[in-house]
């Protein structure tokens, strides 16, 4: 149900979830001074207790009320990046964010959105988390038609429109050895490090230990995510041009194909990510079962994320 920003302000305000439009993807949006609110994301995304939130903010003072301290190059790094699809974990200051958003860890996640709608929803109401509007574990919502299909048609959305990025924003953590990414997103390793100077890729140490932590650092680093009903199969091996839906890329030919849905252009990587959860989307609501995925291509920049997102897919 379309509403519009003064309606989602008086809702938010009022303890209430609302559906809002960012850059990335649409936003569950609860106010961080709501509890109820906060309670009403878990329950609506059935989403795991140990699986944190990130919290969304307009200004820098208010990211100051909630950070205790700020790492290495921070500065650089909000400087490049911010408003835009990054997320940096930050040491939170007492007090100042409940457990439940953080699932009980020292840290939270935090970003300031390129989006002129949430960020005046953000100025009017204050931080709000905002996880991906979706039940958890399927596609990202990226349209106004995503949310209704999963929380119905009578749910609050400030409709934006589609989202220009269509993927999550990208997650650095401060290690000891530098900011790593622990959720690939929207902005690249490449990106990263052009400003940074340094490989923010971590190490296969770095990532056994994060995974061997209580709760997980961020969203997306422990359960299954983005993933349509249907079975996915990646590789070119599995297919040999067996009869099968086929998820794959203009240009190329997929002989015997019962179906082919193009994801995009490899020659334009930003027209695969921009789609892509719509595209798996699709999957469901033409009943298909199990689909072969094209997973032939360099594995950089953008692509890098989309292989990600397909192999937590098929997970």
């Amino acid at each position: 149900m379309r509403i519009e920003l003064s309606e989602a302000v008086r809702l938010l305000k009022a303890g209430l979830v609302v559906a809002i439009p960012t850059e990335t993807v649409y936003g569950l949006a609860a106010s961080l001074q709501s509890p109820q609110a906060i309670d009403q994301i878990y329950r609506l995304k059935n989403r795991p207790d140990d699986n944190p939130l990130i919290v969304h903010i307009a200004s820098y003072d208010q990211m100051r009320s909630l950070v205790k301290s700020f790492p290495l190059d921070f500065e650089r790094l909000v400087h490049a990046f911010w408003p835009g699809p990054l997320t940096l974990i930050l040491p939170v200051r007492d007090g100042a964010i409940p457990d439940r958003v953080t699932a009980g860890q020292p840290t939270v996640g935090i970003r300031m959105p390129a989006h002129d709608t949430a960020l005046e929803v953000i100025r009017q109401v204050g931080p709000l988390v905002a996880p991906s509007a979706n039940l958890s574990g399927k596609p990202s919502g990226t349209c106004l038609e995503h949310i209704e299909d999963d929380f119905g048609i009578q749910f609050p959305v400030l409709d934006g429109g589609p989202c220009e990025e269509g993927m999550e924003s990208t997650i650095l953590y401060p290690a000891v050895t530098g900011w790593k990414i622990v959720r690939h997103g929207a902005i690249s390793a490449e990106q990263i490090e052009t400003v940074l100077g340094y490989s923010v890729l971590p190490s296969a140490e770095e990532v056994a230990n994060w995974k061997n932590l209580q709760a997980p650092i961020c969203p997306g680093q422990r359960y299954r995510h983005y993933a349509p009903r249907a079975n996915l199969v990646l590789g070119y091996e599995n297919y040999r041009g067996a009869p099968t839906v086929v998820l794959g890329f203009l240009g190329r030919s997929y002989p015997n194909a019962k179906k082919v849905i193009i994801l995009g252009d490899l020659e334009y990587p930003e027209s695969i990510s921009s789609g892509l959860y719509d595209q798996l989307r699709l999957l469901d609501h033409l009943g298909i079962d199990s689909a072969w995925v094209d997973c032939q291509f360099t594995s950089e920049g953008i692509l890098r994320t989309v292989l990600e997102r397909l192999q937590r897919a098929a997970s």
